[in-house]
């Protein structure tokens, strides 16, 4: 079933498909309808780059792809950093550094917590108030 909408009354009323769609349904009434396909435009601007310095003499022995690493105090902790976590010791992320530990246990500990707590919970809904 097929309905229009009646900007006047503000209204929905009953519709044929071709008054419903807002188009005349058919092949012969889309050839005449569509006279050519749309033509698609492109247009390309070059963007203008500007050629800056470089900044100090690694940078400019360095190819297309190629990048300075930093040679500083943070940089050099993140890279040891990175280094343990990805050792291959057969231990879990949160077992290779002795300050993580306490934190795991800790949400470990919370969501028990949380779960006893939820049961003793549902226990007091489900069973009924003793009448005294």
């Amino acid at each position: 079933m097929f309905y229009k909408f009646n900007s006047i009354t503000q209204r929905i009323s009953n519709a044929t498909q071709d008054v419903s769609m807002g188009r005349p349904v058919g092949a012969e009434s889309f050839s005449r309808t569509v006279k050519e396909e749309p033509k698609i435009m492109y247009t390309f601007k070059p963007v203008q780059t500007e050629s800056r310095p470089a900044s100090n003499a690694v940078s400019s022995k360095l190819g297309p792809g190629q990048y300075a690493v930093p040679n500083n105090k943070t940089y050099k902790k993140l890279m040891e950093l990175q280094t343990k976590f990805t050792a291959d010791d057969g231990k879990l992320v949160w077992q290779k550094m002795p300050k993580d530990m306490p934190l795991y246990y800790l949400a470990v500990g919370l969501v028990v917590c949380g779960t006893i707590l939820s049961g003793w919970t549902f226990y007091k809904l489900a069973s009924p108030p003793k009448n005294d």
